[in-house]
């Protein structure tokens, strides 16, 4: 199955963002951006695209292994910087997020992951 063009993943990173952000996730259209790459990537190097916890589980080791890390929203921190212990690796709840916002706004789109 071939990936969805760049300008329609940029602008499903732009609309899951904002989906999350008024769920009160506040993550960046960035984070949303590396999220649906990796997915992608795992699509392409044959993890079935209907197997939500294969995708998810090969986005988290992806993650790990690339030391994606995420913290406290930004208004959290004090002004002599971050406080390290307060990062923290990807929960997988904030991946599905992501894939489940996906797959609503893919199916808007009239696109399925499906083989």
């Amino acid at each position: 199955m071939p990936r969805p063009s760049e300008a329609l993943m940029n602008e499903a990173g732009d609309w899951i963002a904002e989906q999350l952000s008024e769920e009160g996730l506040m993550v960046t259209g960035g984070f949303v951006d590396l999220v649906l790459s990796m997915e992608w990537d795992a699509i392409e190097a044959g993890a079935p695209p209907d197997d939500r916890p294969a995708l998810l589980q090969a986005i988290i080791e992806r993650m790990r292994q690339e030391n994606v890390m995420v913290g406290p929203p930004p208004e959290t921190l004090s002004t002599d910087g971050i406080d390290t212990s307060q990062i923290r690796p990807v929960p997988q709840q904030f991946v599905e997020q992501v894939l489940s916002w996906e797959d609503e706004f893919l199916g808007f789109a009239g696109i399925t992951r499906s083989a």
